[in-house]
């Protein structure tokens, strides 16, 4: 959907509200609201995983104030990225991005960001690299391809995604990064991915015959930020609640929309869950969690929202990731205003 259409119909959902100042939505607008939150989660402004009515209509405002900055030729930008949609395969979705940060001597580390959109929805331009150009280190955005239910599954998103990581290795002479000083961060789908590479067995295939394919995927971090650490259907309601389809980006993920039994879908469940896949090897592990923690189990009436960014996700990772030694920090009810913790911990990690 182009950002026009978007702009006319979040203008039609939220007019009657804006105009009378309401912030009660009805039955049908809060359904709406919830695959706007998967489709645009950068409309969810505050990050606790619930759309309000209020940010639909600032959301639908500040596209409005991009577009006409857009025609006049003032939009406001992230920086431009040093190299632009390199392909790391055939499909238009495989391309990520690559921003160098300026005055730095030698080989420098990389943070490689993956956007979130519930494996269906989500672009690579949405990230800000200024913050990790400030701080002396090269900064990437991938995009991936999305489940649908059918002939793309879970884990394919997961498998683009270390397919960037091998990428930006075999590259990193040319482009002058440490190819031992590479993290993953991510947003949600993005924060699943950045755990699924953190805990997945190395995919080097050393005897290939793809250069690509022969580098590893592992990584010196990873910093996950509102990320489902367990996307297993059923450990999250037997776990944290909530309403019993979880969240509509499932059963395009795995294929079914409800027989999460089934052995076939248990194996790609597996295969695609970082939960399942943690040793005492793993890298150092930053959680970021803006929601608050809150008595479990969750009411069937939450948000899918509210339910799949929720911090309780991070506080069974923690117990998880403890029992087997991997350091890591947990931080929930984060406010962006008390500054950016991955650039922090990427300084103690990328020492």
């Amino acid at each position: 959907m182009k950002n026009t259409s978007l702009a006319i119909l979040l203008g039609i959902f939220v007019a009657a509200t804006s105009l009378s100042g309401e912030e009660t939505p009805t039955e049908a607008q809060k359904a709406q609201l919830e695959k706007w939150l998967v489709r645009y989660p950068a409309a969810d402004t505050n990050a606790d995983g619930k759309l309000t009515l209020t940010e639909a209509n600032a959301f639908r405002e500040a596209m409005k104030e991009g577009q006409s900055r857009e025609k006049k030729g003032t939009r406001a930008a992230f920086p431009p990225p040093t190299h632009a949609d390199i392909s790391y395969g055939k499909d238009a979705r495989q391309k990520f991005d690559l921003w160098m940060p300026e005055g730095v001597e030698g080989q420098v580390p990389v943070d490689v960001f993956f956007h979130g959109g519930g494996f269906v929805g989500g672009d690579k331009s949405g990230f800000d690299p200024s913050p990790f150009l400030e701080a002396g280190f090269a900064a990437a955005s991938g995009n991936y391809r999305f489940v649908d239910g059918d002939k793309t599954l879970s884990p394919v998103p997961m498998q683009d995604a270390a397919r960037v990581i091998q990428t930006i290795r075999l590259k990193a002479a040319e482009w002058k990064l440490d190819p031992a000083r590479i993290s993953v961060s991510g947003s949600s789908a993005g924060a699943v991915i950045a755990l699924w590479i953190g805990y997945h067995d190395d995919l080097a295939q050393p005897e290939s015959d793809d250069p690509t394919a022969r580098q590893s995927t592992r990584v010196k971090c990873i910093a996950p930020i509102n990320g489902p650490a367990n996307i297993d259907p059923i450990w999250i309601r037997a776990n944290l609640g909530g309403p019993h389809h979880v969240h509509g980006s499932l059963p395009k993920m795995f294929g079914v929309s409800d027989d999460f039994d089934e052995p076939s879908v248990r194996a790609r469940i597996d295969a695609s869950n970082p939960w399942t896949m943690v040793s005492a090897d793993d890298p150092p592990t930053l959680m970021i969690y803006t929601g608050k923690l809150e008595p479990m189990p969750l009411a069937e009436t939450v948000g899918t929202g509210h339910l799949i960014h929720h911090p309780q996700f991070g506080v069974a990772l923690k117990e998880k990731l403890d029992a087997v030694g991997v350091a890591n920090e947990l931080h929930t009810a984060y406010d962006p205003r008390q500054g950016n913790l991955i650039v922090d911990w990427l300084k103690t990690h990328f020492q």
